[in-house]
């Protein structure tokens, strides 16, 4: 892990209580960094890793909020704003959406999609402006995968979000994209047909294997603690290099 010192910097991890989220949380906590991990459900999953992780050192604090929601985004930026004064660094996990093909999508499905997981981003990162955000997104934002319609087209938002604060929050905060391959998580299995998409990710990946949650938390921190913010709007991938295979 890089030696950076980020003693009394504060990180937000949003989708906290996802596989991909606790990662996330103890690789940043375990450099130093004091964290808000904010989640919607799985509420006791937050506890236990805030438990852990406050057993190593200080303890995070757990934030249950709706993003969905203006009251939701409101409770965390007043959460964040009570512990400091200017963010250090954000990575926003948090993503919601239903897994059907377009013609069975209702305009809820896609307003609550859109809201959870870019809207909220874009209004935390430019109310709180870290000194760097990071979005995480996927390979659907580009690619078609069955019944992922609402989900990828919201990611495709987040990434044309990250590029419009890139500009417009510069110089003082740098924001990044980071776009990531299939992973074996509940929320993956959810695709239609995952185990044949798995297959073939699988065999088409040059690192011959799938991306995992301890691959994008380690992308995290490297973004986080070393990338020069002469790069900011631009994107990380990390796949394998399934996306370099045609």
């Amino acid at each position: 892990m890089p030696n950076r010192a980020v003693e009394d910097r504060w990180a937000v991890v949003t989708g906290a209580s996802s596989v991909i989220g606790l990662e996330v949380a103890r690789s940043l906590s375990e450099i130093g960094y004091s964290l808000i991990l904010q989640g919607a459900r799985h509420a006791n999953a937050l506890e236990l890793l805030a438990d852990e992780l406050g057993s190593r050192g200080r303890r995070p604090v757990v934030v249950r909020a709706n993003l969905a929601s203006e009251r939701g985004v409101d409770h965390l930026m007043a959460t964040i704003r009570e512990r400091t004064s200017h963010l250090d660094a954000l990575c926003w996990l948090a993503a919601a959406g239903v897994m059907r093909p377009v013609s069975a999508l209702s305009l809820h499905h896609l307003e609550w999609t859109f809201r959870v997981t870019a809207g909220s981003f874009a209004v935390v990162t430019a109310g709180l402006r870290p000194r760097v955000s990071i979005a995480v997104s996927s390979l659907g934002s580009q690619r078609i995968a069955p019944e992922y319609a609402a989900i990828g087209a919201a990611k495709s938002a987040l990434e044309t979000l990250v590029r419009y604060l890139a500009v417009e929050l510069a110089p003082a905060s740098s924001v990044f994209g980071l776009r990531v391959g299939l992973i074996d998580t509940p929320a993956a299995r959810r695709l239609s047909r995952y185990e044949e998409l798995e297959a073939l990710l699988r065999r088409r990946a040059p690192m011959g294997r799938l991306v995992t949650p301890e691959d994008v938390a380690a992308a995290v921190v490297t973004m986080v603690t070393e990338m020069s913010s002469m790069a900011s709007g631009s994107f990380l991938t990390v796949d394998g290099g399934v996306g370099l295979v045609l």
